[in-house]
């Protein structure tokens, strides 16, 4: 569980566009080893759920 708490800070952090060098190298060694499917997994996911949130938002505003 600890890995997948670690793919959510990364994917987060390249949402909103911080992170620090040492975590980007981390990601990239564990990507070496697991393949880029829970990160693109997690990406999907987040971005739906970013969308859902502008949607509802937007609705919200509207009514």
């Amino acid at each position: 569980m600890k890995g997948l708490g670690q793919v959510f800070k990364a994917v987060t952090s390249a949402m909103i566009g911080v992170g620090k060098r040492e975590d980007l190298i981390k990601d990239f060694e564990r990507t070496e080893k697991q393949g880029p499917w829970p990160y693109i997994i997690v990406g999907l996911i987040m971005t739906i759920g970013f969308i859902g949130a502008v949607i509802a938002v937007v609705k919200l505003v509207l009514s």
